[in-house]
């Protein structure tokens, strides 16, 4: 039996990114990722050791159902949506959206926003609106907090490993 789910869809993963990239101009490879899964399971936002003043994305993730399953392994979904997403960076870098000497050194920096085609830019525009909640929490809040280290995005979500890394 074959299970559509918009996670494991590159094209939908570009869109995605896409997304993120139109909210949040810089930002870590890694950090690009998390926030994509966040966005595809929303309600395993749930599942990350939030600071306290994030109360407001807890009671979001409880608000928000995923139309699709949730991932049975958090960890297991986000290491299995890895080559998509490294992918559709790749696609985006090679449409010239982001810059590629940054990119290869694991930073996704938007170039100066190239407006889309008109029918993806009105998609783009109304997902944008339809998502406003998830993406606000996403860009503002969870983008804002560093990536490594203790207490960084890495640690609190537990999906990648944090204590290797350099400060």
């Amino acid at each position: 039996m074959l299970i559509y789910h918009p996670a494991f869809d590159a094209y939908h993963c570009v869109f995605r990114m896409m997304a993120l990239m139109k909210l949040v101009p810089e930002l870590e490879v890694d950090k690009a990722r998390l926030l994509d899964f966040y966005l595809a399971f929303p309600s395993a936002i749930n599942d990350i050791r939030l600071p306290s003043t994030f109360a407001h994305g807890r009671r979001l993730a409880k608000s928000l159902s995923n139309t699709y399953r949730d991932p049975l392994n958090p960890k297991a979904a986000f290491r299995d949506m890895s080559q998509i997403q490294l992918t559709a960076l790749r696609n985006i870098a090679a449409l010239g959206l982001i810059d590629l000497n940054s990119f290869e050194q694991g930073i996704v920096k938007r170039l100066q926003f190239v407006a889309p085609p008109e029918r993806l830019g009105e998609n783009l525009s109304r997902y944008l609106e339809s998502q406003k909640e998830i993406l606000s929490f996403l860009s503002n809040d969870l983008a804002q907090l560093p990536l490594r280290g203790l207490d960084g995005l890495k640690h609190r979500t537990a999906l990648l490993e944090y204590r290797y890394d350099t400060p």
